[in-house]
């Protein structure tokens, strides 16, 4: 399994993409797994396809809740439409739009699942402009509704005051959940009624994930709806605001674990501390990194990267430096 996370780039949750919740779940995998670095081939012109993605039965059985005899049935449909599913990437500024299919191909072969991605979606899979959500597969797996899956990592994606969530038009909601079709027509009539939207879309999903993500805290408007604001232009309901704010997450599994650790240093904790000895690496120190802490450093090169701390030119040939170094004291140490 992976770690408690994985991420949903910002082009990817805003575009048109309507998902059944099976298909969510699959999807959610694929973005578990999914980093960078496995494109790497692919981007610099050694590889000709994008990369692809192997789930073995036990990951797949722990995942979606099944017994690895229900795997089959399970995966098929699901796995058999995502093939087909197109996803809509609008830029409003420019007025264009592009309807993609997300995947080269899905396969279920001696009970592992292999999944292509399209290496035409390789900037909204990777985000690597626009940043993404961190979502908490957890409490994801948990939800049954698709709108639910659909809005939980938007609302993950905004997670304090410097990322604000802004009221988002019907409009641009009726999008966002997948209810249009290629032309922007509504797929079903009845989400034409706000009322029906709202209910379906917005109060359902609203109310499972409260259920089910005690860090992330609902509030109720002024008008005593829970979760969020209808904003009015006369009489007619023109945005929605949501209404919410995230906890910090304390509870007696992470308590208990903070005491134990209370005196320990996390591993990219520790990555961070290495990157600041390379980048201001003095020679000859007795204190400076090993081979083992260099290279441990370089496993948190996203992390890193994503912390402010850059990888470029000026610090590698410092890292290569500091390499040299560690290797050395490395042999001596051995001795002859």
């Amino acid at each position: 399994m992976p770690a408690q996370f994985f991420k949903k780039s910002h082009d990817l949750l805003f575009s048109q993409l309507s998902l059944s919740p099976r298909e969510h779940d699959i999807m959610a995998l694929l973005l578990s797994r999914l980093h960078e670095d496995h494109w790497q081939s692919f981007i610099d012109g050694t590889a000709i396809r994008a990369p692809a993605y192997q789930f073995k039965s036990d990951v797949l059985c722990e995942w979606l809740g099944v017994s690895s005899t229900n795997l089959f049935n399970t995966l098929s449909g699901p796995a058999e439409k995502l093939a087909n599913r197109l996803i809509g990437v609008r830029n409003p500024l420019t007025r264009e739009f592009d309807f993609i299919t997300l995947f080269k191909r899905l396969s279920y072969k001696d009970a592992v699942l292999t999944i292509i991605p399209n290496d035409e979606l390789m900037k909204e899979y990777l985000g690597v402009a626009q940043g993404h959500a961190q979502v908490d597969h957890r409490v994801f797996r948990k939800l049954k509704k698709e709108h639910s899956k659909r809005l939980y990592p938007l609302l993950s994606r905004f997670k304090n005051q410097s990322h604000t969530l802004h009221p988002q038009s019907i409009e641009e909601l009726h999008g966002f959940f997948g209810l249009l079709n290629e032309k922007g027509e509504l797929i079903k009539t009845s989400y034409a009624n706000n009322k029906v939207f709202i209910d379906r879309c917005i109060r359902a999903s609203i109310e499972e994930i409260s259920k089910n993500d005690p860090h992330l805290e609902f509030l109720v408007s002024d008008d005593g709806t829970f979760g969020y604001r209808a904003i009015r232009r006369g009489r007619k309901i023109a945005k929605i605001e949501f209404l919410y704010h995230w906890r910090k997450p304390v509870n007696k599994e992470e308590a208990k674990e903070r005491q134990q650790l209370a005196d320990a240093t996390s591993p990219i904790e520790t990555a961070m501390m290495i990157y600041d000895l390379v980048a201001d690496f003095i020679p000859g120190l007795s204190g400076n990194p090993t081979v083992d802490e260099l290279n441990g450093m370089m496993m948190y090169s996203a992390q890193l990267m994503e912390s402010g701390r850059a990888l470029d030119g000026d610090f590698m040939t410092r890292f290569s430096v500091a390499m040299r170094e560690a290797m050395l004291a490395g042999d001596v140490a051995k001795g002859p």
